[in-house]
């Protein structure tokens, strides 16, 4: 009895040994768990429960698992005996997608607008400007919690993912590249939705905006499953990995993709910061970055084919349809900047000669647009002349181009600057005019530009169809204000010489004035002088960096700033 006794007491505290050993992992598991908990974004927080806890989660969700269970019966039952040796993995998979493709295309954007809309709506966003939440912790909060949604959903529908993969007609990579897109996809459609949820704070606009943002989000949804049907109908179970201008393609997307990203989300942040803080830099950076980016892979295609002329021709029509639109929204900044503003103007010359167009203001804007359009000219002429002088010396296998194709080349990128100059400096008049009686907004100078722009192309083709018939309806002189149908003229028309001296002198002469008409404007913008800190607030700054990174060393002195 006694040693059974003593063997009992020794499992025992073996037993106890071992619970207390689980029990101080758990705790520390709980520890490390409410230690992340405490330092994630709180507006990740809020938005996951509410959005968990929501009727209309539960419905999307339980909807998402019936459609899913209801077509895996009828899938199967459609495919029949067939489904034991035959390859019908991609019918099946294409279902699914459609399917998991409308909370994702659909649900969760829709969600994301209404996050920040409910918050002016409720007035509950007062409170979350007077906290210590900055507006990009807002954003991304929300974001996040978009994201999560994503991922609940994803998880719901995998399972049946994986059947489509057992019953072979599509490979793995291919179930992997296409749900990467629907997640890449519905991220931006979250991103641009809020993005709209912060252009205006009136009620009746916000009502307009939703049915735009409805309409848009299914106009998504419907082209995803075309997409889908249509890649699978054509043969396409796998993806070429073996194919080189695929990940080449893969990896110019996904740049451009990450750059107007994180565009859009500095432009949401922005949106939502208080008025006098500086809300252009940061994008205007962007904006640098993204054709830096653009540039560079235009150059390596141009390199890889040997100098092929189109490539400059598309490069210049689309950097100058991207510094058109982009210029168009920056000239709907307002011209006033605040003190906060100012304390971090450049003073030097040249701080002020390189870095004036990341600064605030509509006529900074206008300059920004017009030198990186004129910067895209001068790559694309000098990209051509290196080819003519380089082929010609036969030091690289260089395509040689007439001289006729060179100067038609090279006079299409000097029209189509001359173009940007005239029109946005008509939409930054106008609205230096409308700011008289109101105050322009980013959303008006768009709306202004497109106006702009359906005036120049659309007046003079309604003079000319009203003289001869449609089908007589030749390119004339007369459409020298439509920026589209003579560029459009020009690329595709052979007979060009006559009218290029003419567009050249009348293009140049309307740019020419409408930039000098706006100059004085412009540099009004530039010689803006920097205003110091309140004592006040350089005392507190001064006290948060000590807090942040300790004791403030001597700065240094740049050139660029005084």
């Amino acid at each position: 009895m006694s040693e059974s006794s003593e063997t009992i007491a020794i499992e025992t505290a073996k037993s106890g040994s071992t619970m207390n050993t689980f029990q101080r992992i758990w705790e520390f598991i709980e520890r490390s768990l409410v230690w992340g908990g405490d330092r994630l974004n709180p507006i990740l927080v809020k938005e996951t429960r509410q959005a968990l806890k929501s009727r209309q989660f539960m419905v999307t969700f339980g909807l998402l698992l019936f459609c899913g269970w209801i077509w895996s019966i009828l899938g199967v039952a459609m495919i029949g005996p067939d489904i034991h040796y035959g390859a019908r993995g991609a019918e099946m998979f294409v279902g699914y997608y459609c399917i998991l493709a409308f909370p994702l295309l659909v649900i969760v954007p829709f969600g994301a607008f209404r996050g920040l809309t409910s918050e002016k709506e409720d007035r509950t966003y007062d409170l979350l400007s007077i906290t210590a939440l900055r507006p990009r912790q807002i954003v991304s909060g929300k974001l996040g919690s978009a994201f999560l949604q994503m991922a609940i959903y994803l998880s719901a529908i995998s399972p049946c993912l994986g059947f489509t993969y057992m019953l072979r007609g599509i490979d793995f990579p291919t179930i992997i590249a296409f749900l990467f897109y629907l997640i890449l996809a519905s991220a931006a459609f979250s991103m641009i939705a809020m993005l709209l949820s912060t252009l205006t704070g009136s009620k009746h606009w916000q009502i307009v905006l939703s049915v735009f943002v409805i309409g848009g989000l299914l106009c998504g949804f419907w082209a995803a499953c075309v997409i889908a049907v249509e890649s699978f109908d054509r043969g396409g179970t796998s993806i070429p990995i073996d194919d080189k201008w695929f990940w080449i393609g893969n990896a110019m997307f996904l740049t451009a993709y990450v750059s107007y990203f994180a565009l859009v989300f500095l432009a949401a942040a922005a949106q939502l910061t208080f008025a006098s803080d500086n809300r252009s830099t940061r994008l205007r950076i962007v904006m640098i970055v993204q054709h830096a980016l653009f540039t560079g892979w235009m150059a390596w295609i141009w390199l890889t084919e040997h100098g092929e002329e189109e490539i400059a021709l598309v490069y210049m029509i689309l950097a100058g349809l991207q510094w058109y639109i982009l210029g168009g929204l920056m000239t709907g900044e307002t011209p006033e900047l605040s003190n906060r503003a100012k304390r971090n103007l450049p003073q030097s010359l040249l701080g002020r000669v390189f870095l004036a167009g990341l600064y605030p203001g509509p006529g900074t804007g206008y300059m920004l647009a017009v030198t990186g359009m004129l910067s895209c000219v001068v790559m694309a002429v000098a990209a051509l002349l290196v080819a003519e002088v380089i082929g010609s010396f036969g030091i690289y296998q260089f395509q040689r181009m007439s001289f006729d194709e060179a100067i038609k080349y090279i006079a299409i990128g000097y029209i189509g600057f001359c173009y940007v100059i005239i029109y946005l400096g008509l939409g930054l008049l106008l609205l230096r005019f409308v700011k008289r009686f109101t105050r322009p907004t980013i959303l008006m100078a768009g709306l202004t530009q497109v106006a702009l722009l359906m005036i120049g192309c659309g007046v003079p083709m309604v003079i000319q169809f009203s003289l001869v018939s449609l089908r007589n309806a030749r390119y004339s002189l007369l459409q020298i204000p439509s920026p589209i149908w003579t560029l459009v003229y020009l690329i595709d028309r052979r007979g060009w010489r006559s009218e290029m001296p003419l567009l050249l002198i009348v293009l140049s002469l309307a740019a020419m004035f409408i930039f000098l008409i706006n100059v004085p404007s412009v540099a009004r913008q530039v010689q803006a002088i920097r205003v110091a800190k309140p004592k006040r607030v350089a005392e507190e700054d001064a006290q948060l960096d000590e807090l942040k990174h300790g004791p403030q060393q001597p700065a240094r002195t740049s050139p660029w700033d005084d």
